[in-house]
């Protein structure tokens, strides 16, 4: 079949207005990575003509004048927000508010994850006007020539829109099969030198690419579950290979981060990527999530391959330290497989960061301890280790951890837009918790922001870094002395790191 961005272009056609909010951890120079939905959309509306606009909340230090201004120069067909859960909905809506007081008359799309999970709350908002599910590329322009040509919203699959005081959903889309149709994005649509990030063990610059969507795995957690429906879909090894080279060859970066759910997903297509890559004489260094299953089956040998194509960087969610945790949450793995890949990791030169999660329902405090003691038992046994800060259990609508929380205990969430953007992975406002729960899990969220002295290092990258070091290595002690003695008690820091923390953000 054609896909709509292959017809032939227009001259005549609307201009679209996409936006993309904050997360709430936007640190510019260090992850504030490239807008990939906004600029998935954006490539294939540009192909066939249309004019796109994509307004940045992370790197626009007057957002909601940006937002007006653009409407004044010219009015969109209508203003895309792109969001998940938590924290971006706020810059969602802070835009979606602009736009209304703008034009009224503007239509505001809303899409992403979060409006697929949630599309009735999502679209009963005041500042919702239509919601598109799943993925956008076919809908954004069946949705465009609709609104340019006048025509009947029913017509257009996989959104949902008031009609008459009504919610209507109009037919599931279908998924896009062969990731290769999709256009390579159209990098032109935004300002590239404001989005180069960099690599943590080598500070070199970075971009981000997507080689696949989806996951078969039925992780409790997991937005995948119902989001992408457990599928897995990749791009050839030759068109990721094509991707990957490009970004270095046009904007000269030396690093890659690869934002893939399950990159690993088919070994075959790892090899040819590797074989690709060392073929080329790629010296790239790459970063990708990876699963400790994949890495089990694996030995030395395909370690040193992967090493050699530029994949120096993992990143693992082991999620818990407690067995019988990752049993309940259906991780698929056990601690003592993470163990055995930590050990063949520190044999080679190939750099790991680790994450892990607290605040599960009914998770204790032993539970979470024992998820910091085994952070560090990782740590001690692979000098090439790290771990990233312990975040917060989010209870994403979709997931089967959701459900199960709402159902079986009873838990109330929002039934709002306005009341999700309250969720976010850095903030414990799970009402399963105690406040004595919630208050022991925060210091430890904080804590383990200096558990790895790599990352530290990277944030104090200036005049005052001996000073700052030495202050680290002081804390550490400290913290380790609180851990091994499992003493929480009295720790005034811990406000004071946070309040340092949101600064740094902001700025």
């Amino acid at each position: 079949m054609g896909y709509p961005w292959q017809r032939p272009k227009q001259d005549d056609l609307g201009k679209i207005l996409l936006i993309y909010p904050i997360t709430g951890m936007d640190v510019f120079g260090i992850n504030v990575g490239l807008p990939l939905s906004c600029l998935y959309l954006g490539t294939v509306l540009t192909r066939i003509g249309y004019r796109v606009e994509i307004l940045d909340e992370r790197i626009s230090h007057a957002f909601e004048q940006d937002v007006a201004a653009s409407i004044a120069r010219e009015k969109p067909l209508f203003v895309g927000i792109s969001s998940m859960t938590g924290i971006q909905i706020k810059g969602g809506l802070k835009a979606a508010r602009a736009v209304r007081n703008s034009d009224p008359t503007l239509p505001i799309v809303w899409g992403g994850v979060h409006p697929t999970l949630c599309p009735d709350s999502t679209l009963k908002d005041s500042l919702c006007d239509i919601v598109v599910l799943g993925e956008g590329e076919i809908t954004a322009i069946e949705l465009a020539d609709c609104l340019q040509e006048g025509g009947d919203l029913n017509a257009v699959q996989g959104i949902g829109f008031k009609q008459e005081g009504r919610l209507v959903f109009t037919e599931k889309r279908p998924m896009i099969e062969d990731l290769d149709v999709i256009p390579r994005p159209d990098y032109e649509l935004i300002q590239m030198e404001r989005y180069f990030t960099r690599a943590p063990s080598t500070d070199e610059a970075q971009l981000q690419v997507v080689t696949s969507r989806g996951c078969p795995f039925d992780c409790e957690f997991c937005y995948n579950l119902k989001f992408n429906e457990r599928r897995f879909r990749y791009h050839s090894a030759e068109r990721t290979v094509s991707d990957i080279l490009y970004l270095q060859e046009r904007f000269g970066v030396n690093a890659i981060f690869i934002e893939d759910d399950y990159f690993f997903g088919n070994p075959s297509r790892v090899t040819k990527i590797c074989d690709l890559l060392i073929e080329k004489g790629s010296k790239l260094l790459i970063q990708v999530p990876c699963r400790i299953d994949y890495l089990y089956r694996q030995n030395d040998e395909m370690l040193a391959k992967l090493y050699r194509a530029g994949f120096k960087e993992l990143w693992i969610g082991v999620e818990s330290g407690s067995e019988s945790r990752l049993k309940e949450i259906m991780k698929r793995m056990t601690l003592k497989q993470v163990l055995e890949v930590n050990e063949m990791l520190a044999r080679s030169d190939v750099y790991v960061k680790y994450g892990f999660m607290a605040g599960f329902p009914k998770e204790e405090r032993q539970e979470t301890l024992e998820t910091v003691d085994f952070m560090f038992q990782l740590l001690s046994s692979n000098p090439h280790a790290g771990v990233a800060p312990v975040a917060v259990y989010t209870p994403y609508p979709g997931t089967t951890l959701y459900d199960k929380t709402r159902l079986m205990h009873g838990v109330q969430f929002p039934e709002t837009l306005e009341g999700w953007s309250h969720f976010h992975f850095g903030e414990n406002n799970n009402p399963f918790l105690s406040p004595r729960q919630k208050k022991f899990i925060s210091k430890i969220n904080v804590m383990s922001r200096f558990f790895e002295r790599r990352a530290f290092e990277r944030f104090c990258d200036n005049r005052f870094k001996p000073l700052l070091m030495f202050v680290y290595s002081v804390y550490y002690r400290y913290l380790r002395l609180r851990l091994r003695w499992r003493f929480f008690e009295f720790m005034p820091e811990i406000p004071l790191i946070r309040l340092m923390e949101r600064q740094y953000v902001k700025a």
